[in-house]
């Protein structure tokens, strides 16, 4: 049996598709999830920690943190080794760890979606 989809049906179901496949890219070892390794790579390659970081300063202060990551958490307590700014490693770390819902220490195919949904042009991730 043929399954044959008209032009609209297509690009609809190219749409759907499209999102998970970038993240999906970044699964290096293509074993279907992201460990830590490939999930920094892949934030590293959106630049999402510099569209934050305004002043480039390689750190995020609290203003920078409330134009757009309370989501994540209160700045206070996004500072985890306590030296008054957040960096991009506690960034991530703090990504990683709102991702991986069930503390499996990676990131599987239904997180994944999460990623998307906050990488997409409205999303949390997409300033």
């Amino acid at each position: 049996m043929t399954i044959k989809l008209t032009m609209p049906a297509a690009l609809f179901a190219i749409a759907l598709a499209g999102p998970a496949l970038a993240v999906a890219q970044w699964d290096v070892d293509a074993d279907g999830t992201l460990n830590p390794e490939e999930f920094v790579s892949g934030f590293a390659s959106m630049a999402t920690f510099s569209k934050f970081d305004v002043d480039s300063s390689g750190t995020l202060d609290a203003t920078e943190w409330d134009s757009g990551l309370t989501e994540i958490g209160e700045y206070g307590n996004m500072d985890l080794n306590g030296d008054g700014v957040v960096d991009e490693a506690e960034y991530n770390a703090l990504l990683f760890n709102r991702y991986d819902t069930n503390g499996s220490g990676t990131i599987e195919t239904e997180e994944m979606a999460q990623v998307e949904a906050d990488l997409a042009e409205d999303g949390m991730l997409s300033r």
